[in-house]
């Protein structure tokens, strides 16, 4: 093999491996709006059962009033 081959196969490589990287970037990227997204979800379910709760708890008290009431 010779030096010139040798280089070119070393400038392949480089080019393969800039190409790889920047790949990786965009998946990190994407991975970084996900996990992101994932947050919010977790905050909104969270959210969502505290209303459930507090709502439940006024209609079970609303109840409980009207009962006693008739």
């Amino acid at each position: 093999m010779s030096e010139a081959e040798t280089q070119a196969r070393i400038a392949a490589l480089e080019q393969r491996n800039t190409d790889q990287e920047r790949r990786l970037a965009v998946i990190e990227l994407k991975l970084d709006k996900l996990i992101e997204y994932s947050a919010y979800g977790k905050s909104s379910i969270r959210i969502l059962i505290l209303v459930g709760s507090v709502l439940s708890a006024v209609a079970a008290a609303a109840a409980y009033v009207w009962d006693k009431i008739n």
